[in-house]
């Protein structure tokens, strides 16, 4: 099954898209873990691109299968999304490490699209094993 719904650029409703992706997943034992993906990308949809602007919006994609697939397009402007890396010294960015909690909690993440048409960033969510992957744990990034 595949949702998509258009939300208003705004802080509040970064919580009604992760709500709405923990009642799409629910009774998966991901649930948890999908939202926080969703939570992740429409909070830096809404903080970090034209969709967070007066009359902004952002759109979330779900498609619930073995391999959940998590999207989020945004309105473009500012930087290009990239997941922050662990080692010292090699961070591309000064804040934030959201994107590399999803990546840890994906199979895979990508990202397409351009600062001035907007992205859209993903995550392959894994819902085939039964138990979640911390968030300690070392799993390899998609380039």
């Amino acid at each position: 099954m595949r949702w998509r719904r258009v939300f208003p650029g705004r802080a509040d409703q970064v919580t009604m898209a992760r709500q709405l992706a923990a009642s799409l997943f629910a009774g998966t034992s991901r649930e948890e873990e999908v939202a926080m993906v969703v939570a992740e990308l429409a909070s830096n949809a809404v903080l970090h691109t034209r969709s967070g602007y007066q009359g902004g919006w952002f759109g979330l994609e779900v498609t619930l299968q073995d391999v959940a697939y998590i999207a989020v397009t945004d309105l473009g402007g500012g930087c290009i999304p990239t997941i922050r890396s662990e080692q010292p010294g090699c961070e591309p960015r000064v804040n934030g490490r959201g994107l590399l909690m999803v990546s840890k909690l994906a199979l895979s993440v990508g990202i397409h699209g351009s600062p001035d048409a907007g992205h859209t960033v993903w995550a392959d969510v894994d819902l085939r094993s039964r138990t979640a992957t911390a968030p300690a744990e070392e799993t390899p990034l998609a380039s």
